[in-house]
């Protein structure tokens, strides 16, 4: 009997460790004052962090690199941006949190925290491989484009893992933005040919 209370006890500290020791990071956005947002990000482990935010079509309003921290926090001038709907994004690594928000006229609706995963991407020449784990099962596309004009659109699916291999050998040489677009946000890449 003393030898399952045991076994029991150590199972428990166990996953109690494991519960802790896997704690994902946290992002909030809380209006501060009629055009104004505080973005709030902690977590329990150091990573150097890329902030963003973007609009439904992918364009960066704004972006910031950091060193590692543990901690970071933002005023966003939410008077810039307008109305509509924007995505509030901080990559750690090889993940990422994100929220939408909507701003109508200086309130502002801040949606649920989405954890995600940044997508893999290589190029080999004129072949561009990718790997993605769609975690939100929703469409998976990639975009690419030159001098802002959208050159080709392919639909990657809604799998739980996508995998592609790309071959752009039918465009022109030069500089290409590839965008992979899920449900939250749009990854960039930069291509060149």
């Amino acid at each position: 009997m003393k030898t399952k209370v045991w076994v029991f006890t150590a199972l428990a500290m166990f996953a109690a460790v494991v519960a802790t020791a896997t704690e994902l990071p946290k992002m909030d956005v809380v209006k501060v004052e009629a055009n104004t947002a505080l973005l709030a990000y902690h977590s329990v482990t150091k990573a150097p962090l890329t902030v963003s935010v973007t609009n439904l079509g992918g364009e960066v309003l704004f972006y910031k690199e950091t060193e590692d921290c543990e901690e970071f926090e933002q005023l966003l001038n939410l008077s810039e941006l307008g109305n509509g709907e924007f995505c509030v994004s901080v990559n750690y690594g090889t993940k990422s949190i994100n929220r939408k928000i909507n701003v109508k006229n200086q309130e502002i609706e801040v949606c649920e925290a989405i954890n995600a995963y940044e997508p893999f991407v290589e190029m080999d020449g004129s072949k561009m491989s990718l790997s993605y784990l769609n975690t939100s099962l929703k469409p998976v596309y990639v975009n690419v484009y030159q001098d802002g004009n959208l050159i080709n659109c392919v639909n990657l699916g809604r799998d739980l893992s996508v995998q592609a291999i790309l071959d752009l050998s039918n465009l022109e040489p030069g500089e290409y933005e590839v965008a992979v677009k899920d449900s939250v946000k749009s990854h960039r890449f930069k291509a060149s040919l």
